[in-house]
């Protein structure tokens, strides 16, 4: 599901972590857990945390992004990956398929080996 913010869908978040900053790694334990991807720029990333609060919040063990970063305005956290990146770390956690996630991500092949991920096997 996706929802356009700051309009929240009616649909329930029991049972979801959410993933950010500052919390607990993701791991197995969360494997049932539904999986919140709030997807911003980091400059407007904490306003959309204020409303989803009453959703734990999981972090994703160190990884380097392979998007470069550009911002001439605002800093972008050292261990900020793309959302593309954090989904696929967070499926590989929780045994989730990620066939097809990197497809059509530009900087795929950079991300996959600067993490030691050849063709998407590896120690996480």
């Amino acid at each position: 599901m996706f929802w356009s913010f700051p309009n929240r869908g009616d649909e329930l978040l029991d049972g979801y972590v959410r993933l950010g900053l500052g919390g607990p790694v993701l791991s197995e334990t969360d494997r049932e857990s539904g999986l919140l991807v709030l997807d911003a720029t980091w400059r407007l990333a904490g306003r959309m945390e204020n409303c989803y609060g009453e959703i734990p919040v999981r972090g994703l063990p160190p990884c380097r992004t392979a998007y470069p970063r550009t911002s001439r305005t605002f800093n972008d956290p050292q261990d900020g990956l793309a959302t593309i990146e954090a989904i696929y770390v967070a499926f590989r956690i929780l045994g989730r398929d990620t066939g097809g996630l990197l497809d059509r991500y530009h900087w795929a092949e950079e991300f996959l080996e600067a993490n030691g991920w050849r063709d998407g096997i590896g120690a996480l």
